[in-house]
């Protein structure tokens, strides 16, 4: 029997513990002041444990397999404070529980066969979703409908395998099996099916950062300063020397429910300084893997503008003018700001939020996939390509359902139908605790 609590440690209004294992109902009973013997309601009961109230809370209780894991699980809402969360903590420990690991309620609920893989997975992505549209996109997958569709893809590729393979055995025949059974015609149907799907899957790759914003610019332009004036505290070191920053320096704000990695980069010029040089190289190679560039510039390097968006003109860029309390811009900006004041910040933060809204919206796709997936389903792709190269001309017919199961064999990873242990630990490593 497991037990987790599935909100963050810090004081709360409330916290939410949750337990699986057979017979947990029975064994959470007995520090109850009153037991439960409904399931799928909710009761307020106090928590007694060596005669002490720990806590009143509101319980339900699910009886296996009609519960998220397939097995017994009790979920607990208590009142959020430390020292009830730690409480609870020893009693779950005390009564036999121990700590699950991260994302092994999922783990469970996919062996007990309740999700698919890709299913699992989905709830991971939901959970660490920086933005509404990938939320929506990972909905998707976690109520089914991907894995619906792939599983109807490996009915037809299994179908049409044993027909092949049917036909093989009657080759002999005057009967032109590969043609009166419309076999071209079925493999370009899965095949165009599985190309629509791969078109219109938006592959989260952990390569490219989400919501990532650069600072970029000459050095001395107030990169850190307005850096510093988004998050709201000093996090990057300020100084009026060029080339104080030599490193890449990143922090999280949250502006409209939308998450943005700011990235704070050295100054972009030539320099003999070796460690200022790694720091400006460091800052290059930040752009490629940046939603939104902000380009910050001062009085002094105006005349660099149209340097910057030459070399920007394939990226999703602002143009922000600082230092706006000391002199006003010469040329046209997105925003004019002073990250010494303050001017401007709450228009240079809409802008931030609508320019990483807007590449997100043009990504117009219907379902979230992860890198493994994309592999996956690349790997069917070929593996039909091959089949339908042999159908087509008409040699190494036996082969060709060789080709379909090895498609068969791509979705069954897919699904987890076929998985290695290795695979399964490093899908569920990943989890929060809790879930």
């Amino acid at each position: 029997m497991i037990f987790a609590l599935a909100t963050p440690v810090a004081p709360s209004a409330i916290g939410v513990f949750r337990v699986s294992g057979d017979g947990c109902c029975e064994v959470f009973n007995k520090v109850l002041n009153k037991p439960i013997s409904d399931h799928r309601k909710v009761f307020l009961r106090d928590i007694i444990w060596q005669g002490s109230l720990i806590d009143r809370c509101s319980v339900v209780f699910y009886s296996g397999p009609n519960s998220f894991t397939g097995e017994d699980s009790v979920e607990v809402f208590c009142h959020g404070g430390l020292s009830v969360i730690g409480s609870l903590s020893d009693v779950f420990l005390s009564i036999g529980f121990r700590e699950a690991q991260p994302g092994e309620f999922s783990r469970v609920a996919f062996e007990n066969g309740k999700i698919s893989l890709n299913e699992a997975e989905a709830i991971s992505d939901l959970i660490s979703s920086e933005d509404t549209n990938r939320a929506l996109l990972s909905t998707k997958a976690v109520v089914g409908k991907l894995s619906n569709i792939i599983s109807q893809l490996g009915s037809d590729v299994d179908s049409l395998r044993v027909f092949i393979e049917g036909s093989i055995d009657f080759s002999d025949e005057d009967y032109d099996f590969i043609s009166e059974g419309g076999v071209k015609e079925r493999l370009n149907c899965i095949r165009a099916s599985l190309t629509e799907l791969i078109d219109s899957s938006l592959v989260d790759s952990k390569k490219i950062k989400k919501n990532r914003v650069l600072f970029l610019g000459p050095p001395n332009t107030g990169k850190s300063s307005l850096f510093n004036r988004l998050l709201g505290f000093n996090r990057a070191l300020v100084s009026n020397k060029p080339g104080t920053t030599r490193d890449i320096i990143d922090s999280e704000i949250f502006y409209n429910s939308v998450n943005m990695e700011l990235v704070d980069s050295a100054g972009i010029r030539k320099t003999s300084d070796f460690v200022e040089a790694k720091g400006v190289s460091l800052s290059r190679a930040e752009i490629e893997g940046s939603c939104l560039i902000v380009v910050v510039l001062d009085s002094e390097t105006e005349s660099l503008i149209n340097d910057f968006k030459t070399g920007l003109k394939n990226k999703n860029f602002l143009f922000v003018f600082n230092k706006s309390d000391k002199t006003e811009p010469k040329k046209n900006y997105d925003c004019v700001v002073s990250a010494k004041s303050g001017f401007g910040i709450a228009e240079l933060k809409n802008l931030m939020f609508n320019s990483v809204n807007l590449v997100k919206k043009n990504i117009k796709k219907d379902f979230l996939i992860r890198e493994r997936h994309h592999l996956l389903f690349e790997k069917a792709l070929g593996c039909l390509d091959s089949c339908i190269d042999k159908i087509v001309n008409e040699y190494d017919v036996d082969i060709a359902a060789e080709d379909l199961r090895m498609v068969r064999s791509s979705f069954d990873e897919f699904l987890g139908i076929k998985y290695s242990d290795e695979l399964i630990g490093d899908i569920f490593k990943d989890f929060c605790i809790g879930k």
